[in-house]
């Protein structure tokens, strides 16, 4: 990486660096020694409020603190509401420490340079592509001052290319759940067309399924109480033309054919059990083939609750080109710089359209070629919202200032 390939040896024009991590996955024996060494620490907010900030009388971690210069938030957007709230109260307790042990006079010294002590304020820089109100957002989540400036830098210099969106409806489900090819809902029979559905010919030649008065379908319905066994046939054959198919087995199919077309590719999935879910349909269908069968190992799924081994061996495989595409939650949506990524497949509309963004911005950098962001609907009058009115999808919407409970 980038921070690995940063000099390690003194020399006449760059100091010595050396970068470390200090999360939940470092070994507790090998905490002391980045403290004390390393001049970038890679952290989380929980890290910091579980182990740094409890421990800050440990000798390690009092000169780390004491050395602190600069606090960088990456991803800024996603610190809001509650969470937010939460890592603002821990990023002020930190720089109250940092205070404290930066005014101890075992700590404040020159270092072996002959350097003055070190500023005992750090300086605090949040990084985000996709934050509406920069400087409000930073106000609330760091410990600055209302009388104190703040810088913002607007310019967006991150490699990118063009990019195209598009918002995808599965199909209509007939009643035997067989795709009509159509996403288009067929007209509804009415009441008056019980001669048709008597005689098993609907417009479409789809036969109708008839319930019993006395079945266990009838009794979830019990509150309907419908007079005859036809209006509930009718009632019937309306709901089952209003099914599509899933949207996670459809960002399935659309992910097979970006693997056999050899697209590289990311699926983003809201829930654990949705990764899971669009992983092992993609394999079922990359072997239903013989001809795509060999490609199923070229796929991964990415999601919390593998191990941290586990995890680097995926983030090899995708950087190294290895794997033609992930399917993952939003674990991949934050601090993943992966090059020659050509298509975001999203199942269902992310929430917002700042993970909307984070999502697709991981497809299309640095290369100057076009990549493409697919959104696949599900069937919520909010997401069929959408599919009718796509131009909504990268609208701003109501411009609310951000706030903090």
């Amino acid at each position: 990486t980038l921070l690995q390939s940063l000099p390690n040896e003194p020399s006449t024009d760059i100091p010595p660096l050396r970068a470390g991590v200090i999360d939940g996955d470092t070994p507790h024996a090998q905490r002391d020694a980045i403290a004390t060494d390393c001049q970038i620490i890679l952290t989380n907010p929980d890290t910091i409020h579980a182990a740094l900030l409890p421990s800050w009388k440990r000798p390690s971690y009092k000169q780390l603190l004491a050395r602190i210069d600069t606090v960088v938030i990456d991803e800024a957007h996603v610190y809001d509401g509650t969470f937010g709230a939460h890592v603002a109260m821990v990023l002020s307790r930190l720089k109250r420490v940092c205070r404290v042990v930066s005014s101890s006079n075992s700590i404040r010294t020159a270092d072996n340079a002959g350097n003055s002590p070190r500023n005992a304020k750090p300086l605090f820089i949040a990084c985000s592509a996709t934050i509406t109100h920069p400087e409000q957002q930073f106000r609330l989540l760091c410990p600055v001052k209302a009388n104190e400036k703040v810088c913002v830098i607007e310019k967006d210099g991150s490699p990118s290319s063009p990019k195209h969106y598009f918002v995808w409806n599965p199909p209509i489900l007939d009643l035997n759940g067989n795709c009509t090819g159509s996403v288009f809902l067929p007209k509804k029979i009415k009441s008056t067309d019980n001669n048709c559905l008597a005689n098993n010919t609907a417009n479409d030649n789809i036969s109708v399924i008839h319930i019993p008065r006395n079945s266990s379908k009838r009794k979830r319905n019990s509150a309907l109480e419908l007079q005859e066994d036809e209006s509930i046939s009718i009632m019937q054959y309306n709901q089952q033309l209003n099914r599509r198919r899933h949207a996670a087995d459809e960002t399935a199919l659309l992910f097979a054919r970006a693997i056999v077309a050899n697209t590289r590719c990311i699926a983003f999935c809201r829930t654990r059990s949705l990764v899971e879910w669009v992983y092992e349909r993609t394999i079922t269908a990359l072997k239903s083939c013989p001809e795509s069968s060999h490609l199923a190992s070229r796929i991964e799924s990415y999601r919390g609750g593998y191990s941290a081994q586990a995890r680097r061996s995926i983030e090899e495989r995708l950087f190294k080109g290895d794997l033609i595409g992930v399917v993952g939650t939003n674990a991949l949506e934050l601090g993943v710089d992966v090059g020659g990524i050509d298509l975001t497949l999203h199942c269902g509309y992310p929430g917002s359209k700042s993970s909307l963004l984070q999502q697709s911005g991981r497809a299309g950098r640095g290369r100057g070629v076009p990549s493409c962001s697919v959104t696949i609907c599900f069937s919520s009058p909010s997401e069929q919202f959408l599919w009718r009115t796509p131009n909504s999808l990268l609208r701003r919407g109501v411009d609310v200032p951000p706030s903090l409970p």
